[in-house]
């Protein structure tokens, strides 16, 4: 049984199950994205408490196994914004410190590289306070000893267990000002939309070049799996970090995370 287990955890990799709708974003050519930013605003409060779930969006490996991400996450009975760092192999789980927001908010998130040390930096900030949070990745080796490359760009809603009527009910989050480098330079990636569990009628939409709404139906009456949903309030949003433990595991706001 524990072979099995870790055969799949082996094999597996994003877009991951739990996630609803998504829009990736590629470059043809493009070999490292160098900088991604977005602006959003908090969405609505759920009529009912008690989910745990995800507007975010973040950069990701060529081989779909390191995700670098900014989250917004409804943790229950309030909002959070913080860093999240997940590698598949071996399994890594990196949250920095969260900072509570409220309903309507416009929060920003930037990830920068830095060629000097090959890492990351992602900051995670609230406008009307000017709060932040900021967080240096080191970029995990391949099986060859190079640093891996991120070229790949997700907009995302993630934790599809609960009931439909868990979500908020604006039914929508709105990213915008969605700006990206590749290789150094301003480059407007293709888009595409996909999701993995269909609830909710969650569905992606591209805008712009600069813009991307995703979009659910918390009327639909649609119920959550409630084995599920007792896994998903022992996970973090990637099967990482308990979320019993999630205040003792985030660490300070310049961890840097070694490379495996």
């Amino acid at each position: 049984l524990l072979a099995g287990l870790l055969a799949t955890a082996v094999e597996a990799q994003d877009p991951a199950e739990g996630w609803m709708a998504y829009a990736v974003g590629t470059l043809q050519g493009g070999q490292r994205i160098t900088s991604a930013e977005a602006r959003w605003r908090v969405p609505a409060d759920p009529e009912e408490g008690g989910a745990f779930f995800s507007p975010w969006f973040g950069i990701e490996t060529s081989d779909n196994l390191n995700l670098i991400q900014p989250v917004n996450p409804w943790v229950g009975d309030g909002w959070e914004i913080y860093n999240e760092y997940f590698q598949w192999q071996p399994t890594n789980n990196y949250n920095s410190r969260s900072i509570s927001v409220n309903a309507g908010d416009e929060v920003y998130g930037k990830v920068t590289f830095n060629e000097a040390d090959e890492s990351y930096t992602m900051v995670h900030s609230v406008n009307s306070t000017g709060e932040s949070v900021s967080s240096t990745i080191k970029v995990q080796n391949d099986d060859s000893g190079s640093p891996k490359h991120y070229n790949i760009l997700y907009f995302v809603m993630e934790k599809s267990q609960y009931d439909c009527a868990q979500y908020p009910p604006d039914n929508q989050v709105v990213f915008y000002d969605i700006k990206v480098e590749y290789d150094g330079k301003p480059a407007t990636p293709t888009w595409k939309t996909s999701f993995v569990d269909d609830h909710c009628n969650c569905r992606a939409h591209i805008v712009s070049e600069s813009s991307i709404k995703i979009t659910w139906d918390s009327g639909s009456g649609e119920t959550g799996s409630q084995a599920a949903i007792a896994d998903a309030h022992a996970q973090q949003l990637h099967s990482g970090v308990s979320a019993s433990l999630r205040a003792a595991a985030r660490r300070d706001e310049a961890v840097a995370v070694a490379s495996a």
